[in-house]
């Protein structure tokens, strides 16, 4: 790239960002089942010092992907308001250029913004206190709270399917691929979780799998979209110039007609 366009520009590399979510995914995980497995075999290991079992619950509840109010859960929010901005960012331009999708950008923006006010307030868990009178279905909807995220899901995908339409067959990939292994993570993982807890309690390393599992789903999700955010901006939107593994920046007049 010569440097008359760095200059003009913002440098986009989506693939380091893969790298770098994508590395901090790896940790939080490891760290999560490390803590788990300490948590429910307090006999594998010995506690020489107040010191060392303090450091080990703090271990524990700090790298639990199943709690809140800890570092894996700041993460995770972080990530939604990342993709947030990315969005909001987008959206600006589309709204620049009279697109005619620019509504859709920016209702994304909003939605993965109370993405990550959810996360951090956990507002779908509280959810269940108003279900609590709903019949007891047990099994795979031991978790109540999954009825009204399966409802969200069909909304969503109702509410965003003609958007999803006019993209590019690259980003048409990308997008749902996000979408399904959050939205597969956050619901549909849940529901085996659910479904485990119920016929064998949640006290178990499986069902710490499990939960396990649906996060990282959530990060990979998450992760995708950011990486296929940065290639989009760095494909259609102005003043952002794109690193080595993407392709020429197009004008403004391109944004326009963008998929």
């Amino acid at each position: 790239m010569d440097t008359k366009n760095q200059e003009k520009g913002i440098v986009i590399q989506p693939k380091l960002a893969l790298y770098f979510f994508g590395g901090i995914e790896i940790i939080m995980i490891l760290f999560s089942l490390i803590g788990q497995y300490l948590r429910l075999s307090p006999n594998s290991y010995s506690i020489h010092s107040l010191i060392q079992e303090k450091l080990i619950r703090d271990f524990i509840a700090e790298f639990n992907v199943n709690s809140e109010a800890n570092l894996v859960t700041y993460y995770s929010v972080s990530m939604a308001i990342v993709a947030s901005l990315l969005l909001f960012v987008i959206a600006y331009f589309k709204h620049a250029a009279k697109d005619r999708y620019r509504f859709y950008w920016t209702a994304l923006a909003w939605f993965l913004l109370y993405i990550s006010i959810d996360d951090a307030s956990v507002i779908h868990e509280k959810t269940s206190k108003y279900l609590k009178n709903w019949t007891v279905m047990g099994g795979w909807f031991e978790y109540k709270w999954v009825i009204v995220g399966l409802v969200v899901v069909g909304i969503f995908a109702i509410a965003f399917f003609r958007f999803w339409l006019h993209l590019d067959n690259k980003y048409k990939l990308l997008f749902l691929a996000s979408a399904s292994l959050f939205f597969g993570g956050a619901v549909g993982a849940e529901l085996v979780g659910g479904r485990w807890a119920y016929s064998n309690g949640s006290k178990n390393f499986i069902y710490v799998l499990l939960n396990t599992f649906e996060q990282g789903l959530q990060y990979l999700g998450l992760t995708l979209l950011i990486y296929s955010l940065l290639h989009y901006l760095s494909t259609y939107v102005p003043r952002f110039s794109v690193s080595a593994d993407t392709a020429a920046n197009p004008s403004m007049d391109t944004l326009s007609n963008a998929g």
